[in-house]
């Protein structure tokens, strides 16, 4: 009998152990870099982890409306390293005003964005660098030659 009444205490405890972390506790000191080196978002914005969100690419993050809010969902893999998640919030800095689906000409730039002023928003992993570098050449070659005109091509970005 006492061990019926045992069975739902470990299946609640075990629930409570194996719940994934919230690291939206990580985020504000990233913004807090970003917006030192002049990336800052509008005060209406929030944000928030979310397991469910996964990582394409350079993007970690979803664009949303929750509760007539701009919310920014941040994948589990952005919080790899500190770098990664600053250089995740940064991707979707030049492209949160409006949500929509990035189109490959606006991922390009969110890639060139990071590879280039990464640094200064406190990207200091070289290989989340070179990452960027990498996945703004793949989405580079997708574009028509119209549409690569005012972008420099990849072969130009050295890594520091």
């Amino acid at each position: 009998m006492r061990a019926r009444a045992l069975l739902p205490a470990l299946a609640l405890a075990a629930c409570a152990l194996f719940r994934p972390l919230d690291r939206s506790g990580e985020i504000p000191g990233a913004l807090a870099d970003l917006k030192a080196g002049g990336f800052e978002f509008a005060p209406d914005v929030a944000f928030k982890s979310d397991r469910y969100v996964v990582c394409d690419g350079m993007c970690c993050t979803e664009l949303v409306v929750a509760d007539n809010r701009r919310t920014i969902l941040v994948g589990d893999e952005a919080f790899a390293t500190p770098s990664k998640l600053r250089a995740s919030l940064l991707e979707v800095w030049s492209r949160y005003r409006e949500p929509r689906r990035g189109k490959v000409r606006d991922l390009a730039r969110a890639a060139l964005l990071v590879a280039r002023q990464g640094r200064r928003a406190g990207v200091t992993d070289s290989d989340v660098l070179d990452d960027a570098r990498f996945f703004y050449g793949k989405l580079y070659e997708q574009l028509p030659a119209q549409q690569r005109a005012d972008l420099p091509d990849p072969r130009s970005l050295t890594s520091e």
